[in-house]
């Protein structure tokens, strides 16, 4: 079991990131099997080691597009993922 933190900056990307009842982050969870634990600007994502590295450059390319104002949708995080993979 690995875990490894991603310190977020700017709140309301976190917010675009997590999506509608954290829809985004769920996904993210069930397609990577591993598990995301928001605390205060930091996200905490533990699993296989593999699947949490493939969870952090997702979630970093989502933050990416939050950070250009862009909408983030499910297509976009199956998108990231399926590129991240």
């Amino acid at each position: 079991m690995t875990e490894q933190t991603i310190n977020i900056e700017r709140m309301e990307d976190a917010i675009d990131l997590f999506g509608s009842f954290d829809e985004n982050i769920k996904l993210i969870e069930r397609e990577l099997a591993v598990s995301v634990v928001s605390r205060d600007s930091e996200l905490k994502i533990s699993g296989e080691a593999e699947n949490v590295l493939y969870a952090v450059k997702a979630i970093q390319g989502l933050l990416a597009l939050a950070a250009r104002k862009e909408t983030i949708t499910e297509q976009n995080v199956r998108y990231i993922i399926n590129l991240v993979r």
